[in-house]
């Protein structure tokens, strides 16, 4: 095996890693400018050499730093190339163990990366591989895969999303999809992400309101869409809304509870009225809705009469 070795070379001769998650190296540059100009070099950026040039693995911010200071000559640690991305993407990760040098969205890249070279092997595979838990691995991997990079890296990077926030929104959309698929129609699944994205970002929905299963169950089409058409409207106060519209019938028998709301849903129809061809197009969906539910329930009851 090729022995370590510490060399001094141009600073031109060494390059940041290509696999490497991190693109942007200006992080708390200056710090590390004062750093390098206070104290010096208290030890080489760890390198591999590939033909004439060295490729980072450890020390991509200190070399930015130092292409900012103008400095020419800059210690490197040579240590033997990796043999294959695999390899090379695991020493990646291992040099910033413990360290703040990655944000959550790198991780989940380099998570994601580490998954796809090991031919997309089990999570529990590669949690033991990574030496993380099986959920880390999950949540990185589907945010990672489900979301435009684009809509999510500045906000995941900064802490204003959470991996975990993200991660339950994918489960949130996925059932709205299944139970709501009419008001999805209308309203496209990509509008409805960035709505809620943006309510995330202006802490108007938060990890525990995307938790509670009944909200999209309870929800009637009319109440999801002006909640998603209000942007400043909070997911807690429609579901302040259910829960005050569930009081109304506490305390009632089960059948006379479900012939007041379907009293109560006559009554709001008969008052329904419109003003433009859109409002009309969103009440006739709304009906076309109610009128599948009532057709189903019917069905199901008439089976439940005859066996």
């Amino acid at each position: 095996m090729e022995r370590i070795k510490l060399i001094w070379t141009n600073i031109n001769e060494v390059f940041p890693n290509p696999l490497n998650p991190r693109k942007n190296y200006s992080t708390k540059s200056e710090e590390m400018q004062r750093i390098i100009k206070d104290k010096g070099w208290e030890t080489g950026i760890t390198c591999y050499k590939k033909e004439s040039k060295y490729v980072i693995l450890s020390g991509h911010r200190r070399w930015f730093a130092a292409q900012q200071l103008g400095i020419r000559e800059i210690p490197v640690l040579v240590v033997h190339a990796p043999k294959s991305d695999a390899e090379e993407l695991d020493r990646l990760g291992s040099a910033q163990a413990g360290k703040v040098d990655w944000s959550v969205y790198e991780w989940a890249k380099y998570t994601y990366e580490m998954w796809i070279v090991w031919d997309k092997c089990s999570y529990k595979e590669l949690s033991h591989k990574m030496n993380i838990s099986e959920s880390q691995i999950a949540s990185r991997i589907k945010v990672f895969q489900y979301y435009p990079h684009s809509e999510i890296e500045e906000n995941l990077a900064n802490g204003t999303y959470t991996l975990s926030a993200l991660y339950t929104l994918i489960i949130w959309l996925d059932k709205l999809q299944k139970e709501k698929s009419n008001l999805v129609m209308q309203y496209k699944i990509e509008m409805i992400r960035k709505t809620m994205l943006r309510k995330i970002e202006m802490k108007l929905v938060s990890v525990n309101d995307l938790r509670n299963e009944s909200f999209i169950e309870l929800t009637s089409y009319e109440q999801m869409s002006n909640f998603l058409l209000d942007p400043q409207k909070k997911l807690s106060e429609v579901l302040f809304e259910i829960n005050g519209e569930e009081s109304k019938y506490r305390n009632k028998s089960r059948v006379k509870t479900h012939i007041m709301k379907l009293n109560n849903k006559q009554i709001l129809i008969n008052n329904m009225d419109f003003e433009n061809v859109e409002e009309a197009k969103t009440l006739l969906i709304s009906l076309n809705e109610l009128k599948d539910e009532i057709l189903n329930k019917q069905e199901e009851l008439k089976r439940n009469f005859l066996s």
